[in-house]
């Protein structure tokens, strides 16, 4: 095998990959007009090379099928340049490609389908060389010639496009001008060799085509490697930008959180302040009525069970108000405690021995607890939360009407929360203060026998560990159920969003 017969077959197939390529990318973006005008382009490099490889047979009709396959690949090349140049350019030429494409595509017909009008067949092939090697070939009938000359007609059109381009400073006109330049000065050489001008070997067959095809792919991939790297830029521009949207947002939650943490104070000073003045001021009452009894002790002895008595209201007035302040403190340090992981299940278990103590055996206990159920949270703090629910469940069982007082404590895992419920058979939560419960100072106990901050405590608990508390009453009784986050392997792919 010649040396030709190896650069052209070599030609043909970096064409065909190449035209193979954009043929792809096409596929895949169809906005992408300058890859079909590549692959279009290496499809009739393939051609050229792949006829000129065939025009060493032997066989006259070989000779003959291969220079149809040149004839036809050099009108694609054609007819993919002069797209190519004004698709990548951004000129606006619809004229020129329609009759580019008119002429190119009937050229191709005719010697694909026509050799008889193509060649003259009539005549016996003559010998060219060109380099030193002989290349036997078909001449071309007049209409051969004509159809040759249409071509190369179209031949020079990327050219003009290109510098054209370069004096409207197009990008890229520059690198596009000087592929074409090359391309249309090997054309001519090849012309001038095969007229018999010059004794130079056949460029554009053995690798001219290929080089303007690898050229075009060469630009193209340019393209994509800074598109990419720019998407690449754009995108890490984008997440710096969201990273401080979400600091700012995060600063502004922060902010409001904060807005509505004041709030809350204020409501619950006002509630505090209330709910403190009533004590001081029957204790402050009761101190000064013991001041006027202490004067007149001499006089009467009747006095001392009055000041027994005054003694008595005076420490259960103080103790409320320790109460009431050591709730606060609870509710102020929930904010400043620290997380860890700890078992929902055994909080409640913590809790229950406090429970039954605090029924005193009146009262049935059930539990249904679950373990383990992680969370990430404060132990104490739950616990704190728990207790309080119990102690609200067993104070309002014994009102329960006509049925044996009872307390129901669960535990459970569900939609990637650890729940912890509460259920009692008491009487139920009236509906016109419902919607009350978790305010502060709120109480629907006696006068003296509550502060109304357990409810509010425990809501500002489950709040901070990011879950939700719920309550449903009726006649037969009122559930109240603490949903905190699990903090188990899998569990966030499974939570459902809680009800706001």
């Amino acid at each position: 095998m010649s040396t030709e017969v190896l650069l052209a077959t070599a030609a043909a197939v970096v064409s065909l990959y190449a035209a193979l390529f954009h043929a792809w990318i096409f596929a895949l973006h169809r906005q992408a007009h300058d890859h079909a005008w590549a692959a279009l382009t290496g499809a009739g490099a393939c051609c050229v090379s792949f006829g000129t490889a065939l025009l060493f047979a032997s066989d006259p009709a070989a000779m003959l099928r291969a220079q149809q396959i040149q004839g036809a690949g050099a009108a694609l090349v054609t007819l993919g340049a002069v797209g190519f140049s004004a698709t990548r350019l951004g000129q606006p030429v619809p004229q020129l490609r329609r009759a580019a494409a008119i002429v190119c595509g009937a050229a191709l017909a005719f010697v694909a389908f026509a050799p008889e009008l193509t060649f003259a067949l009539d005549r016996p092939p003559r010998t060219t060389l060109a380099g030193g090697v002989a290349y036997l070939q078909y001449e071309l009938s007049s209409f051969g010639a004509l159809t040759l000359g249409g071509i190369l007609a179209f031949f020079f059109a990327p050219l003009v496009l290109c510098l054209h381009g370069v004096r409207a400073r197009r990008p890229g006109a520059r690198s596009l001008l000087a592929c074409i330049a090359l391309w249309t000065c090997a054309g001519l050489l090849d012309t001038a060799t095969g007229l018999g001008l010059l004794d130079l070997p056949f460029l554009m067959p053995t690798g001219g085509y290929m080089a303007l095809a690898v050229a075009f792919s060469a630009m193209l991939v340019r393209d994509l490697v800074l598109a990419r790297d720019a998407s690449e830029q754009l995108g890490a521009r984008l997440e710096g930008e969201v990273r401080a949207r979400s600091d700012a947002l995060r600063a502004i939650d922060l902010r409001l959180a904060r807005g509505e943490q004041l709030a809350a104070i204020g409501t619950l000073a006002a509630g505090v302040a209330h709910e403190i003045n009533n004590p001081l001021a029957y204790v402050s009452a009761n101190l000064n009525q013991l001041r006027a009894l202490w004067e007149d002790a001499s006089e009467s002895e009747a006095a001392d069970d009055e000041v027994k008595e005054i003694l008595g209201e005076c420490r259960e007035g103080i103790g409320r108000v320790g109460t009431i302040v050591s709730d606060l403190l609870r509710m102020a340090r929930q904010g400043e405690s620290e997380s860890e992981s700890c078992d929902l299940g055994e909080v409640a278990r913590a809790v229950l021995p406090l429970i039954v103590r605090e029924a005193g055996g009146s009262i049935e206990i059930v539990t249904e607890i679950e373990s383990p159920l992680p969370v990430r949270g404060n132990a104490r703090l739950l616990r704190q939360a728990a207790l309080n629910l119990a102690l609200n469940a067993l104070h309002a069982v014994p009102d329960a009407p006509r049925r044996a007082p009872r307390v129901v404590l669960s535990a459970r895992a569900a939609h990637g929360y650890a729940e912890l419920c509460v259920r009692d058979n008491g009487p139920g939560i009236p509906p016109e203060v419902l919607g009350q419960i978790f305010e502060p100072s709120f109480t629907t106990k006696s006068e003296g026998s509550g502060t109304g901050l357990g409810l509010a405590l425990t809501r500002l608990v489950v709040t901070r560990h990011r879950g939700a508390i719920d309550v449903q009453s009726d006649s037969d009784g009122t559930a109240v159920t603490l949903r905190i986050p699990l903090a188990s392997a899998g569990s966030a792919a499974q939570r459902v969003p809680l009800p706001a």
